[in-house]
């Protein structure tokens, strides 16, 4: 019979419903049912797409003997991390204290108030039971330990919250120039820390700090990144997107889930690079990485459109990572032997058989995965030519690929991720021109509009927002409003920033993530350090800042300000994951970049073309009644006024000074 998750709205604890334990949703009464029966409490946190969540589940969850075993010594609560990011965040700072690593399945042991003072990942199935078994047995024999693993773990995840931002502020810039240099993978460019220089992940919103900052080495280690992932099996290039990470320090195998966070940021940096750096393959890249989205995460029920899904899994019918599989014989059923055989070479495709891996599991055949760089794609205007000629060729692919059996999608619309995507939506309009990316972004920022109702901001149907949900969805409004020139969008966004103040503003002058009152939470929390998307305290910062350029609020400035000074210390010593708010630290130093259009449609387009992230582009003839100090003494005529640092250029009324004055 299933469980009581067959009725989640979660795609993730659906996936539950049917295993042997008796799990539980995250709710008081699991830990009513906890002290009831005197047993300690499992807390099994995952998400829909994640691999290795369902080998955890196929092995010990689905297994009748485990699941009686956990049933008899444990009351079990399953947690999807993505619709209870607040819990997550506990459980796995607890469990990097714990061990000095984390990831999902993340398994924590608490008590009857929720304290920690246990966390693994995967386990097979004899060391799971094996664990199970000891740790209720600790229980029962020897509680005065787990009280004081408990109390330890618990005031140490406190300290945690509270100290973070503290310290000495030192030089920022020194260590991020330190830290990136020690950090970054000449041979397979990337950032790693550990000999075997994998896995290597996204470094998203560093590498947003990197593009939009023009500085020369920063600018070139970033596209040497961008150049490595996009052609590397990590990348989609058939059907356009990229998966979440690469298990290999060359970026060939990776872990074939597809996020939305990851893509959502990552057409915007591909853009803004290719406007940097003038190469028209990260264009592309930007462009069918938005394709991607657009096609295959849409959300829609009984027609009408709900927002974009949050992932695709990492499994599929056919094991992992077999849809997204070329063999050269796949390859040459499509496009025939001779184009295939051409096409197998370049992406360094060979004959291959699935093999059992150290796990005991089957492993993609690598020489499967498309890995161009495996094959060696020529520098410069050659390179260019390669790459462009496989676009053509795309299509076709992507057809014969749709008859395969698809991975699941977790059609979850969140806040935070569908902010994420409008940004980056907003800046593949205007970079790539096309009006498809135009038409999506304005009915996203109209759909993010109706999140925030009278009870508030929602994460999701039913669940209170979250502190990134906040800074994602102002920041999309914000860079929209660049996009479609509507000041409702700016008045959204600064409704926003007014309601995470009034719900989650910390005394240091940061936000907390979640609002006062959880009874259920050992602590609030705080986001301190970017993840694989920027920090939610981070991105308020980011709103806060450009609200003030835009419309002259010194509360604003404040705000910002105030988030910088309480994250100093944190900036300073971890640069590489604090790179947001460094990101605003540098534009709050250079001051605001404000382009103020004077009729002209010519003249308006011009200003969007830019990939100057610092650039806020405003249309007099739409901001007609706004007080902004920006727009004071301009007169309505065709012609562009650029202010950049302080200083503001003569008038400018032809498209070619525009794009002059403009120019990376």
């Amino acid at each position: 019979m299933p469980n009581r998750l067959a009725v989640s709205a979660s795609p993730y604890l659906r996936q539950h419903a049917d295993n042997p334990v008796a799990w539980w949703p995250w709710c008081d009464e699991a830990f009513a049912e906890a002290r009831r029966r005197d047993v300690p409490v499992l807390v099994s946190i995952g998400y829909s797409t994640c691999h290795w969540c369902h080998v955890m589940a196929h092995e010990c969850f689905e297994d009748a003997a485990t699941a009686a075993l956990m049933d008899g010594a444990l009351v079990c609560i399953k947690v999807d991390r993505e619709e209870h990011p607040e819990v997550d965040a506990i459980y796995m700072d607890a469990i990097q204290g714990l061990t000095g690593h984390g990831g999902w399945p993340l398994n924590a042991f608490t008590d009857h108030q929720g304290r920690p003072f246990h966390a693994c990942t995967y386990l097979p199935r004899p060391r799971w039971a094996a664990l199970v078994e000891h740790l209720g047995r600790l229980w029962r024999e020897d509680r005065g330990r787990i009280e004081h693993a408990a109390s330890e773990i618990t005031a140490w995840l406190r300290r945690q919250e509270d100290a973070a931002g503290d310290g000495d502020p030192g030089d920022p810039e020194r260590a991020l120039a330190d830290q990136l240099g020690r950090a970054f993978d000449e041979h397979d460019p990337g950032l790693a820390w550990n000999p075997q220089r994998a896995p290597k992940f996204p470094p998203s919103p560093l590498l947003r700090l990197l593009v939009d900052g023009g500085r020369p080495a920063e600018l070139g280690r970033a596209e040497r990144i961008l150049e490595a992932m996009q052609d590397g099996g990590l990348h989609d290039r058939v059907g356009g997107g990229f998966h979440r990470y690469s298990v290999d320090a060359e970026w060939r195998v990776p872990h074939f889930e597809k996020m939305l966070y990851d893509n959502a940021q990552l057409m915007g940096v591909y853009a803004r690079a290719a406007w940097r750096t003038g190469r028209a393959d990260f264009l592309a890249t930007a462009l069918n990485a938005a394709d991607y989205v657009l096609r295959d995460l849409r959300v829609e029920e009984a027609g009408v459109f709900r927002g974009y899904a949050t992932a695709e899994d990492a499994d599929d019918p056919g094991g992992e990572g077999s849809f997204y599989a070329w063999s050269p014989d796949q390859l040459a059923a499509v496009l025939g032997a001779e184009d295939g055989a051409r096409l197998a070479a370049a992406w360094d495709l060979a004959p291959g058989e699935p093999e059992l891996g150290a796990s005991g599991h089957h492993e993609p055949v690598a020489s499967h995965i498309p890995h161009p760089r495996g094959a060696g794609v020529p520098a410069g205007a050659a390179g260019q030519a390669l790459r462009a000629g496989w676009e053509p060729q795309l299509p076709r692919l992507r057809r014969a690929r749709d008859s395969r059996p698809r991975p699941g999608r977790d059609g979850k619309v969140l806040t935070d991720q569908n902010g994420l995507l409008l940004e980056g939506l907003s800046w593949v309009a205007r970079l790539g021109g096309q009006p498809r990316h135009r038409l999506a972004a304005a009915e996203l920022a109209a759909l993010l509009r109706t999140r925030q109702g009278p009870a508030g901001l929602l994460r999701m149907p039913g669940r209170a927002a979250y502190v990134t949900d906040y800074g994602a969805a102002a920041c999309g409004l914000l860079a929209a409003f660049d996009l479609l020139g509507d000041a409702g969008l700016v008045d959204a966004a600064g409704a926003l920033l007014d309601e995470a103040e009034a719900r989650l503003l910390a005394e240091d002058g940061g936000f907390h993530a979640t609002p006062a009152g959880r009874a259920d939470l050992v602590r609030r929390g705080r986001e301190w350090h970017d993840g694989p998307a920027p920090a939610g305290q981070s991105q308020l910062a980011a709103a806060a800042l450009r609200l003030f350029h835009l419309t002259g609020e010194v509360r604003r400035r404040a705000r910002a300000e105030a988030v910088l000074a309480a994250a100093a210390g944190t900036i300073a010593r971890q640069p590489l994951s604090s790179a947001t708010l460094l990101q605003v630290r540098r534009e709050r130093d250079a001051g605001p970049a404000l382009a103020v259009v004077g009729g002209g449609a010519e003249l308006l387009a011009a200003c969007r073309s830019s990939g100057d992230a610092r650039l806020a582009v405003l249309p007099l003839a739409a901001l007609s009644g706004r007080a902004w100090p920006a727009l004071a003494g301009i007169p309505a005529r065709a012609a562009v006024h650029l202010c950049q640092g302080g200083t503001c250029r003569p008038a400018m009324t032809t498209v070619d000074q525009v794009r002059a004055a403009l120019a990376p």
